[in-house]
């Protein structure tokens, strides 16, 4: 996250009812993913020689039912000629509206889908292990084949069987620790 990012980030959260941000920041995480799910769209919007008139009309057009505010925030970023950035500003907007509402955004992935039951019981006890809200995002890997890998920010707890299984390869691959052998002494008395 650069500096500017977090400007804008500050900025927008100062300007966004407290009862919005969510959803302003729900819906700048739809922007921002834009980038990676159409990069044509994304590459065609930012591209250099488009009048900043006709992106901001791109941009009413296809964000009509957006937050105004969502709107706005990025019209000025193509005033600025930083639509480019507007991913990595709703990742620090996201990071602001989620440390003022004491959340916490958790990213586990499983060998199979997780059932409704089980995913509350997962917020449940992670919420009460951290004292914020948990927002789950949920993913299946059948490669880790068992278990769950839990990651939020840069703390990553693996419990999968997979991970097991590598942490298995890689002990039984070092080398053993040399032992001493015991000398036998003898008294010549």
């Amino acid at each position: 996250m650069s500096r500017t990012d977090r400007t804008y980030a500050n900025a927008l959260l100062e300007a966004v009812p407290a009862d919005d941000a969510v959803r302003v920041a729900d819906e700048l995480d739809q922007v921002g993913a834009l980038r990676a799910e159409a990069p044509a769209e994304w590459a065609a919007l930012t591209a250099p020689g488009l009048a900043a008139a006709v992106r901001k009309g791109t941009i009413d057009r296809l964000l009509a039912d957006s937050h105004p505010l969502v709107r706005n925030v990025l019209k000025v970023l193509v005033d600025h000629g930083r639509l480019d950035e507007a991913p990595e500003v709703a990742a620090s907007f996201r990071a602001l509206v989620a440390d003022r509402e004491r959340q916490l955004d958790v990213h586990v992935t499983s060998a199979v889908e997780l059932s409704s039951e089980l995913r509350a019981k997962l917020e449940e006890r992670l919420s009460s292990s951290t004292g914020k809200a948990v927002r789950l995002h949920a993913s299946v890997d059948p490669d880790i084949i068992g278990g769950l890998v839990v990651r939020h920010g840069d703390t990553l707890v693996d419990t999968s069987l997979r991970g097991r299984l590598e942490g298995l390869r890689l002990a039984l691959s070092r080398p053993a620790p040399r032992t001493a052998t015991p000398t036998s002494s003898s008294d010549d008395s």
